[in-house]
C-alpha cells in the first residue's frame, strides 16, 4: 500500500501530533472564526501583536483573527506533552509564502468530554523564519 499523500495532511509539517489531532485543532479555530463572523458569542482570550513598526499593529486582534487564513498552514506542533489537560499548540501560517511575514499562532485548548474548546489564542505577525 502507498502512504497517504502529504497534501491530505492539515499542514505540510506536523510535530508531536498526528493529522487527526491537527485537524481537530484547526477545526476548532475555524469554528470560532465562523461564530464571530455570524455574530455569535464565543469566549476565549485573544491577543495579537507584531514588531512595533509593522502596520499589522493597527489591526485589532479580533479582526486579525477573523482574517487569519487557515488554508495556508505550514506547520502545527504540540508544544505540551501528550495527555496534557490543557495542551498548547503552535501553528505557523504562511499567507503570502515563505519570503513574506508569517503568523505564529499559539492555541491553548482543552478536550473536555472529547469536545474541543479553545481557552486562548495568541497571534504574532513577524518576519519569515529561515526555512
Amino acid at each position: 500500500m502507498y502512504a497517504q499523500a502529504q497534501a491530505d495532511a492539515p499542514a505540510q509539517h506536523l510535530r508531536s501530533l498526528d493529522a487527526t489531532e491537527a485537524s481537530r485543532v484547526l477545526d476548532a479555530l475555524r469554528s470560532e472564526q465562523a461564530k464571530l463572523r455570524n455574530g455569535q458569542k464565543t469566549f476565549f482570550h485573544l491577543s495579537s501583536g507584531a514588531p512595533a513598526s509593522y502596520d499589522q499593529n493597527r489591526i485589532a486582534p479580533r479582526d486579525a483573527f477573523l482574517a487569519l487564513d487557515l488554508d495556508h498552514v505550514w506547520r502545527i506542533e504540540r508544544k505540551s506533552p501528550e495527555g496534557e489537560v490543557f495542551p498548547l499548540y503552535e501553528i505557523t501560517v504562511v499567507p503570502d509564502g515563505h519570503n513574506a511575514p508569517i503568523w505564529k499562532v499559539d492555541v491553548q485548548m482543552t478536550w473536555a468530554n472529547d469536545v474541543a474548546r479553545i481557552i486562548e489564542v495568541r497571534m504574532f505577525y513577524g518576519p519569515p523564519a529561515p526555512f
